[in-house]
């Protein structure tokens, strides 16, 4: 249950970042077009992917690296790869990289938070240890850092008309 809430949370996040890049560079706002649905297709279907891959893994710790990795840092850093795409905004590659990695960071800080407060007041199980939370936050930038290898080469930075 808890997965399927990030799934649908990866895609909440792609129209928060659909709608912030462009405020937050100055451009006018895009509107919503197929290439939304085809990136919410292409979000559902990693994590899909992610989600199945590590809970097939017996070892319940490189589970959590995998889904740590993949199905948070290099995910989400995918997400902003997406937003930035399908709202063709004028960034450069420096740019995206820091701002696509501070978001992962944020989003995984913000999940270690929930799960915190479900494991501290919901009694579900997350964690054996406070270096799990550690270790979370750490697979989450080596994800960044994996999808930005795979991904800011391909930000192109569009020249306005003047």
């Amino acid at each position: 249950m808890y997965l399927l809430v990030i799934i649908l949370g990866m895609c909440l996040v792609y129209f928060v970042l659909f709608f912030l890049f462009p405020l937050f560079f100055k451009q006018t706002l895009p509107p919503l077009k197929y290439l939304s649905v085809r990136s919410l297709g292409l979000i559902l279907l990693l994590s899909l992917i992610i989600m199945t891959l590590s809970v097939n893994i017996a070892d319940r710790e490189l589970n959590n690296r995998i889904i740590h990795t993949f199905g948070g840092g290099f995910l989400t850093f995918f997400i902003c790869f997406l937003a930035v795409k399908d709202t063709r905004i004028s960034i450069t590659k420096f740019q995206f990289f820091v701002l696509s990695f501070l978001i992962v960071t944020a989003l995984g800080v913000m999940n270690e938070i929930a799960e915190f407060v479900l494991q501290n007041y919901a009694q579900f199980a997350f964690a054996r240890n406070v270096n799990d939370t550690w270790f979370d936050l750490t697979s989450n930038a080596a994800g960044a850092l994996i999808a930005s290898v795979c991904f800011v080469p391909f930000v192109r930075t569009i020249k306005k008309s003047s």
